[in-house]
C-alpha cells in the first residue's frame, strides 16, 4: 500500500466543498478543520468541527456520491489524505476504527429513523410534507434510489400542488432513470405549512404575466423547478429548450429566497454553457462576460472564465487563451480540476 500523502492548508481553505466530487477521505493530523453541511430536520446551516486524528468525508468517497458537506480550515492545518483503496486496506487491520464509524453511522440512521417516525405521525413534527421531501431527499443522496424513489411518489400522492411539487416531481423523474442526485440543485427550504394552494401559484394566478413562456404552461412555474427542468433538458442534450427556460428566468423578479436569487443569476451562466455547446461562440462569449460584469462575487465566476479561455482558443486567439487560462489556474481552489487542466492548457498556449 502506497499509503496516504500529507496535505497542509492555510487558514481559510477549502478542503472540498458540499456537492464537489468525492473521491479522497481525509484525517486530520493537526490544526483545524469545520464542517458546514444544512440539518436534515430544518435545512438551516450546521458547523461542526473535526477533533485531532478524525476522518472526514468518509461516506461520500466510499459511497461515489457527491460530498454533504464543506470542509474549511480555520487557522491552518494538516491532514492526511487517502484514496478509497489505501483506506480500505488501512482500516482492514485496525477493528477499532471499524467500530467507531459504525457508531457514527449508527447514530445518523437513528436521525434518518426518528424523522420517518415523526412521518408516519408517532410523534409530532411541524410539517410531515417537509419531513417527507426532507428524507426522500437523504435516500437520493445515499444512492438508495428504490425508497427515495418511494418517498418522493408518497409525497406526490399526499401533498399535490403543494410547495415542494415541482421539486418532488424533477427529483422522482431523475431518480427513476438513475441519475445522481443533481449537484445544482439549491438546499430544501422549509416554508412553512403546506396547503392545496402553493405560494408560487397563488402568485401566478395573481401575475399571469410570469407565465408567457410557452415551457412553462401547464407546469410548476416556480424559478426552483424551472431551473432544475432546465438542467434535465440539458442532460438529455435538449439544449435549445433549456435555453428558452434559461431566457425566461432572467426576467423573473419575483424570487422570495436568496436560493431562488441565485437561481435566477446563475441562469445567465448556464445559458452560455447552452449556447457553448450549441457552438454559438459569440452568444457565449456574450453570456460569460455579462454574467462576470454583473455578479463578480457569483459561484460561477471561475467557470466562466474558463469556457471564456475555450471560446478563445477555439476562436484561434491564442494569446488571449493563455492568458485567461493562466488566470484561472491562480483562482481558488487551486488544486481543483479546473485549475488543473487551466495549467495544461496555458502551458499548451505557450508553445
Amino acid at each position: 500500500m502506497a499509503g496516504p500523502i500529507i496535505r497542509n492548508y492555510k487558514g481559510g481553505s477549502i478542503i472540498y466543498f458540499e456537492k464537489d466530487k468525492a473521491e479522497d477521505i481525509y484525517v486530520l493530523r493537526n490544526g483545524r478543520v469545520i464542517l458546514t453541511f444544512p440539518a436534515v430536520d430544518t435545512g438551516q446551516e450546521v458547523k461542526e468541527d473535526v477533533r485531532i486524528g478524525e476522518f472526514f468525508g468518509v461516506k461520500s468517497a466510499l459511497g461515489k456520491y457527491p460530498r454533504e458537506e464543506t470542509a474549511q480550515v480555520i487557522g491552518s492545518a494538516t491532514v492526511l489524505v487517502f484514496k478509497p483503496n489505501e483506506f480500505e486496506q488501512f482500516v482492514a487491520e485496525k477493528t477499532h476504527l471499524i467500530l467507531k464509524m459504525m457508531k457514527v453511522f449508527s447514530s445518523q440512521l437513528r436521525q434518518v429513523h426518528k424523522k420517518l417516525k415523526e412521518i408516519l405521525g408517532q410523534s409530532d413534527t411541524r410539517n410531515p410534507s417537509f419531513e417527507l421531501m426532507n428524507v426522500a431527499e437523504v435516500f437520493y443522496k445515499n444512492s438508495n434510489l428504490p425508497h427515495a424513489v418511494y418517498a418522493f411518489e408518497k409525497y406526490l400522492q399526499n401533498y399535490p400542488g403543494t410547495a415542494y411539487t415541482g421539486r418532488a416531481t424533477e427529483l422522482l423523474e431523475l431518480a427513476r432513470r438513475g441519475s445522481p442526485f443533481p449537484l445544482n440543485m439549491p438546499p430544501l427550504v422549509y416554508e412553512g405549512s403546506s396547503s392545496r394552494v402553493s405560494p408560487e401559484t397563488l402568485q401566478n394566478i395573481m401575475k399571469p404575466a410570469v407565465e408567457k413562456s410557452s415551457i412553462t404552461q401547464g407546469v410548476d412555474s416556480s424559478i426552483t423547478s424551472l431551473y432544475n427542468r432546465a438542467h434535465t433538458l440539458v442532460n438529455v442534450g435538449k439544449h435549445t429548450d433549456a435555453m428558452v427556460i434559461y431566457k425566461d428566468l432572467l426576467n423573473r423578479t419575483d424570487f422570495k429566497f436568496d436560493s431562488e436569487k441565485k437561481l435566477v443569476e446563475n441562469s445567465l451562466f448556464q445559458l452560455g454553457v447552452c449556447l457553448l455547446k450549441a457552438n454559438e461562440l459569440d452568444g457565449a462569449n456574450s453570456s460569460f462576460s455579462t454574467y462576470i460584469k454583473k455578479h463578480p462575487s457569483g459561484e460561477s465566476i471561475k467557470e466562466s472564465l474558463f469556457h471564456l479561455a475555450e471560446i478563445a482558443e477555439l476562436q484561434g486567439d491564442r494569446q488571449r487563451a493563455r492568458m485567461l487560462y493562466g488566470k484561472v489556474a491562480l483562482l481558488p481552489p487551486e488544486k481543483d480540476s479546473i485549475s488543473q487542466r487551466s495549467r495544461v492548457k496555458a502551458k499548451e498556449m505557450s508553445t
